[in-house]
C-alpha cells in the first residue's frame, strides 16, 4: 500500500526538505504553505517558495489562510487518510483537532536543539545569544508550540563568520538529509 504523505511548509528554509522526499521517492500527497503575500513595494503578488517548488516539482498545494475553525481544509485531511504530515516552518499552529488526521501524527523539524530557542527566528535567536553549536530538532507536534517529544537532534558547529542566511542554509540541507532516516523510523513504527 502506498503511503500518504502531507507536507507543510512555506519558506525557503523548508525547500531542500520537500525536495529531497520528492528526489528520494516518498509520496507526497498534498503540500500546505502560506497564501501568497502582496510585497511592499510594487504591491506585487509573492508566491512562497515552497508554492513555487510545489508547482515546478507538480505536487498539489494548498494555500489556506487559516486552518483555525476551517471546516473545508479538516475535511480535506480526512478523507486523505494520509500516514504522516511533516511540518517545517509552516507559519501557522496547527489546530489541535488536526492532530489526530494522520495515523503517524504530525513531526515538526525546527531550526534549533529544543528546548532552546522555542518559536519563531530560532536561527537568529542562537546567533544574538552567541551559542557555541545550534542544529536542528525533529519531534513529534503537540498541542503547545515546540513541546513535544523529540525524536532526534543533530547538531552544527556555529561559525561566527556566517550569517543566519547561511546558517539556515546549513541546517536545511542537514534537515534535508537526516529526515529520510528519521521518516522511515516513523513509518516503521
Amino acid at each position: 500500500m502506498a503511503r500518504k504523505i502531507i507536507f507543510m511548509g512555506t519558506p525557503l528554509f523548508a525547500v531542500p526538505i520537500l525536495k529531497s522526499l520528492y528526489q528520494n521517492g516518498y509520496p507526497i500527497s498534498v503540500v500546505y504553505t502560506q497564501p501568497p503575500q502582496k510585497s511592499h513595494r510594487g504591491q506585487k503578488i509573492n508566491k512562497s517558495p515552497i508554492q513555487g517548488i510545489s508547482e515546478t516539482l507538480n505536487i498539489d498545494y494548498r494555500v489556506p489562510k487559516t486552518l483555525k475553525d476551517n471546516q473545508e481544509e479538516y475535511e480535506f485531511l480526512k478523507k486523505l487518510d494520509a500516514d504522516l504530515a511533516i511540518v517545517v516552518a509552516y507559519g501557522q499552529i496547527i489546530p489541535k483537532n488536526f492532530l489526530d488526521l494522520t495515523k503517524k501524527g504530525f513531526i515538526n523539524i525546527h531550526g534549533s536543539i529544543l528546548p532552546n530557542w522555542r518559536g519563531a527566528a530560532p536561527i537568529q535567536r542562537s546567533i544574538m545569544n552567541l551559542d557555541d553549536e545550534t542544529g536542528i530538532s525533529i519531534m513529534k507536534i503537540s498541542e503547545e508550540l515546540d513541546s513535544g517529544p523529540v525524536s532526534n537532534i543533530y547538531r552544527i558547529k556555529l561559525d561566527r563568520n556566517q550569517n543566519s542566511q547561511e546558517i539556515s542554509e546549513r541546517l536545511s540541507f542537514l534537515a534535508a538529509e537526516k529526515i529520510l532516516d528519521e521518516i522511515d523510523d516513523i513509518l516503521d513504527d
